[in-house]
């Protein structure tokens, strides 16, 4: 019981949630009773959704999905730089010139 208030006390300050695993393998998720309600009401919401105001969430949700995995790869994709690799993509050669004769109108 003490390990368990333990769990309490710092699902309180982080606002995490905490999974429990019982002796016959069963799993339980802790978790505010906030959280529990936002996530029935959440559901229940959806209920109530016409088809198409369905797929307009559905819609939006995968927006927000994709945008945030762009995200998440370029921040990946910036740890991978080699900054020696970098300034060399960076130099470019300049720009060449040729000069050609110019003929006299008269």
């Amino acid at each position: 019981m003490k390990d368990l208030k333990k769990i309490l006390e710092l699902l309180r300050k982080t606002g995490d949630r905490f999974i429990l695993e019982d002796e016959k393998g069963n799993l339980f998720v802790v978790l505010s009773a906030n959280d529990y309600e936002n996530l029935i009401l959440k559901n229940s919401e959806l209920k109530n959704f016409s088809e198409e105001e369905l797929l307009n969430k559905i819609n939006k949700d995968i927006a927000v999905w994709k945008s945030t995995q762009e995200d998440e790869k370029l921040l990946e994709r910036w740890q991978d730089l080699n900054p020696a690799q970098e300034e060399k993509d960076k130099k470019e050669e300049p720009d060449q010139y040729y000069f050609e004769p110019v003929e006299d109108e008269d």
